[in-house]
């Protein structure tokens, strides 16, 4: 099993799941953050996990990785927006993941935080730091008092 059938379920798991929980959240809510927490607003959740996934695929091959903002916070303001920012990098991201060869995968690679990692390790990575993310989602989501999506199979 190569790199990308290891990391595309899990992947299409979490992403699946963060849409469906983007889309539990009704439109006054996506600014919401918890009270006297220095963290970000559930849109800015949201838009991190999407900038993210387009960043992860648009360098993959390349050294050193770039920092990538497609979709920033204040031209994405609507519940709308931020749906297609997701979907979008989310089909970004699995691209960029069927370009990486096992071969690429072990190509070390500067990162914007300034790390040298394997390109595999980097984008494997990703799946645990959006399941992260999408847990935020859920905790906005019940401190709201709505029920969040937590694995979509």
């Amino acid at each position: 099993m190569g790199i990308t059938e290891a990391v595309r379920p899990g992947f299409q798991h979490v992403w699946n799941a963060a849409r469906k929980n983007l889309e539990a959240m009704p439109e006054e809510g996506y600014d919401f953050r918890p009270e006297g927490l220095e963290t970000r607003s559930f849109r800015e959740i949201a838009l991190h996990m999407a900038n993210v996934s387009v960043m992860f695929s648009e360098n993959i091959g390349k050294n050193p990785w770039e920092r990538i903002v497609a979709f920033p916070p204040e031209e994405h303001g609507t519940k709308a927006n931020v749906l297609h920012a997701l979907a979008q990098a989310g089909d970004r991201f699995l691209g960029g993941l069927d370009r990486l060869t096992d071969e690429e995968a072990r190509r070390v690679v500067q990162v914007p935080w300034g790390a040298e990692m394997a390109q595999g390790a980097l984008v494997s990575a990703h799946v645990p730091h959006m399941f992260y993310h999408n847990g935020q989602l859920a905790i906005y989501l019940r401190m709201r008092g709505i029920r969040p999506i937590f694995f979509v199979r």
